[in-house]
Formats: structure tokens, C-alpha cells, sequence
């Protein structure tokens, strides 16, 4: 029904153009900017090529509104948060939440901007809609150095609590964004993680740009826990410097609709990028990630793998694009997507593409999909194993590339046991 779509979409977008209105004063000069990209492009719709697999249906029949943030306790803050030996800032739908974070961020220096008094940020890698609206609607940018030459200790843990809204009908509406500098030679991890209290639903934005310096390294992890009546959208952009390794892994374990895109940059020879991700879509989730990559200068290299873990009615959308530069020589590139269906009805979509206008580079993209295979079951099975458990045996070993990358023995632990417990039906 075109004319319901329509309806829906124009309807989304007055009710967005209210909110941006509403605090039009606080708004800084990009987020006008931004905002005028979103009334540029307009909500996309199935007929767009990039967004044929992912339906808004669901998410544009809602009634939006500005989250009403109501107190969040200690005992709240702790039964979210992972346990780690990390710094800890706590944001609250969508606003840093100084009481709930640590006062002591060691190494890691954190600034939050405010209002019309926001500073400029980096143009978007890629832009699209929902980009530029996380980018209008958010109210504060959190702005993470790690200063030249310095290794942090400790992690950076990011937590997002979002809250559902008091009322069925309306859908609280909630934008983060932060940004990284990760200056020459600097050495840290960051941890992103997002989680719902409670079972309401919310619509999350999320943005993170990194910008990674000479000879620096740095490990991003992003852990999407939000609840199944959820809708979660984010968009993180690398650029990646001289010499510089850069490890970013994406955990989509949540969230009845994710979109999720990361956009890099090798813009310094000698420079060292992997992307992984992970999705795990069951009932009737739908997970979208999405990747555009750019190699802009010679003799880099770069990995990517994404698996995607489907089950019940599930669906699972992968998309990854990998450009290499006219003088890139000597690229070294490599994208995989492996999906795993466990039930009839699940759906997996898969595009990975290449683009190359260099001489002299070794690039190669797959993608696979499939289902348990019976010769593995019937060898685990023979030996005594029960059939959950040798189910459950495959799809960890299916999910262990991803999984062992992640460089974080606690976190490992969590995403397993998170894995687990969507199994057996609890997510």
C-alpha cells in the first residue's frame, strides 16, 4: 500500500521537524545543516536500492516524542552495566549523566558540549537520512581524546540506558553522539554499550566518529543489548592515519529493527584496519549492517568479517562496499559474510561489492550461507552429545572467528552468554 508508506513517512518527518523545532534555539549551526539533509533526502522507502530489505513500516507507525528522562538509580546503573576494569561514563537517554559516571577517566580526556555552543565535527564518510537526523536531534556531542604517545590502562566503557515511554502509543526518541580523537601514537580501547530498561520500546540514534592518528592504535567495540520492541540506528565513521591499526567489532544482540553502518577511511600508507560484526536475529527482528570502506592510499590492509545468525522468522541484511583509491597500490583487502540459518522461515540478504581503480592490489569479497550441517550433528550426536547441546557446540564454533577478535576476555565471556541466552529464547 504506496499510499500508507507515504502517509507514514510525511507524518515521521512533521513530527521530527517538531522536535527539532521545539529546541531551535539550542541547536548548534551544523545540526541546521544536518537537519537540511534530512528534509533533503526525505525518508527512504522499499523502492530505494539501499533500503529494499529493510522495512520502517513498523517504526514510522509510531508517535514520537522527546524522552522524558526520569531518574535512574545506582542499583539501576549496575544491573546494566558490564562488569569490567574500565573508566565508566553513563548517558541516559541520549544526555550524559555525570552522577552515574566515574569521576576518574584516568588517561581519557572527556569533554561534553551543549547546546548552540557545540564545536564542528568531522564531515560524514557516507552520509544518509538517518545519519543527518542523529546528527540534528542529538543535544550534546561527547568529545574522548586520548592524548599523542600516551596507552590507557584501562578501557573506556560507554553506557547507554534508553527508557520506553510511560505511554503505548508514543515511542520515546533518543540521539547519541560522541567523538574520538586518538592522537599520534596512542594506544586504548573503547567500549560502546547499549541496553533498554525495561521492556519498552524506544527509537535510539547513535553516532561515533574516530579519528585515528599517526602510529596509533586503538580497539572499538560496539554491544547493541537494546530490547526487542526497540528500534536502533547508528552510523560510526573511522579515519584511520599512517601506520595506524584499528580494530572495530560489532555485536547487534538486540533490537527488534537495527541498522547499523560503519564508514572508514585508510587515508595514511602502512595503515591496518579489521571490521567484524556480528548479528543475531530471532523472532521477528530484523538486523541491517552495513560497511563502506575506502582505501586512499597505498600498501594498507584490510580485513572484514561478518557472520549473521538467524532463527525463527528472523531476517538478517548484510551490505559492504570496498573502494580502492586510483594510486592505493599494493592494497591488501578482504570482506566475508557468513550466514547461518536455523529455521525455514528465516531470510538472509547479502551484497558485498568491490570497486577498484588501482593496479597492483590484491582484493577479494564472498559471501556464504547455509544451514547446520547434518554431517556435524551426526558426529557430535554419535558421540553422546545431546542435540541442543551439539546445536549450540556448531553455532559458538560458527560464531568463534568473530568472537575470539574481540580482544577483551570479559566482553568475549559476556557476547557468549548473551548468544546463549537469545538461543534459548530469552532475548
Amino acid at each position: 500500500m504506496p499510499g500508507l508508506s507515504n502517509n507514514s513517512n510525511a507524518c515521521a518527518l512533521t513530527q521530527w521537524r517538531q522536535l527539532f523545532s521545539s529546541q531551535s534555539a539550542a541547536r548548534s549551526a551544523e545540526a541546521y545543516t544536518h537537519w537540511q539533509g534530512v528534509e533533503r533526502l526525505g525518508l527512504p522507502t522499499r523502492q530505494h536500492e539501499h533500503w529494499k530489505y529493510t522495512p520502517l513500516d513498523g517504526l514510522l507507525a509510531h508517535r514520537f516524542a522527546p524522552a522524558a528522562t526520569r531518574a535512574v538509580s545506582t542499583a539501576d546503573r549496575d544491573a546494566l552495566s558490564l562488569v569490567l576494569d574500565a573508566c565508566r561514563l553513563v548517558f541516559v537517554d541520549g544526555r550524559f549523566a555525570p552522577a552515574l559516571s566515574d569521576s576518574d577517566t584516568g588517561l581519557w580526556h572527556v569533554e561534553v558540549e551543549q547546546g548552540a555552543a557545540r564545536g564542528s565535527l568531522p564531515a560524514p564518510i557516507q552520509p544518509e537520512m538517518f545519519l543527518h537526523l542523529t546528527e540534528s536531534l542529538s543535544q550534546e556531542t561527547t568529545r574522548i581524546r586520548l592524548p599523542a604517545g600516551k596507552a590507557a590502562a584501562r578501557p573506556l566503557y560507554l553506557l547507554h540506558i534508553s527508557q520506553g515511554s510511560e505511554y503505548q502509543e508514543t515511542l520515546n526518541t533518543l540521539h547519541y553522539r560522541h567523538h574520538l580523537d586518538i592522537e599520534a601514537s596512542a594506544q586504548g580501547q573503547v567500549i560502546e554499550h547499549f541496553a533498554s530498561m525495561g521492556a519498552r520500546g524506544h527509537f535510539s540514534g547513535a553516532r561515533t566518529s574516530m579519528v585515528v592518528s599517526d602510529n596509533a592504535h586503538l580497539s572499538h567495540i560496539k554491544l547493541t543489548f537494546e530490547s526487542s520492541a526497540s528500534y536502533h540506528f547508528g552510523h560510526n565513521d573511522i579515519s584511520v592515519g599512517r601506520d595506524a591499526v584499528v580494530r572495530s567489532s560489532t555485536f547487534i544482540l538486540g533490537a527488534g529493527l537495527t541498522r547499523h553502518q560503519t564508514s572508514a577511511q585508510l587515508n595514511g600508507e602502512g595503515s591496518d584496519l579489521a571490521i567484524n560484526s556480528l548479528l543475531l536475529p530471532s523472532g521477528q527482528d530484523v538486523s541491517d549492517t552495513r560497511t563502506y570502506l575506502e582505501h586512499n592510499k597505498g600498501y594498507c590492509l584490510s580485513r572484514q568479517l561478518h557472520k549473521v545468525i538467524v532463527s525463527d522468522r528472523g531476517k538478517g541484511v548484510f551490505s559492504g562496499l570496498i573502494k580502492v583509491a586510483k594510486h592505493a597500490f599494493k592494497t591488501d583487502s578482504q570482506m566475508i559474510n557468513n550466514n547461518l540459518l536455523l529455521d525455514r522461515l528465516t531470510e538472509v540478504d547479502a551484497k558485498p561489492q568491490l570497486e577498484i581503480y588501482a593496479d597492483d592490489v590484491k582484493c577479494s569479497h564472498g559471501a556464504t550461507v547455509g544451514r547446520i550441517d547434518e554431517e556435524q550433528m551426526f558426529y557430535l550426536r554419535s558421540r553422546g552429545i545431546t542435540h541442543e547441546d551439539a546445536k549450540q557446540m556448531i553455532i559458538y564454533a560458527f560464531a568463534g572467528e568473530v568472537t575470539e577478535a574481540i580482544g577483551h576476555d570479559g566482553v568475549r565471556d559476556i557476547v557468549l552468554a548473551r548468544i546463549a541466552n537469545a538461543l534459548q529464547g530469552g532475548v
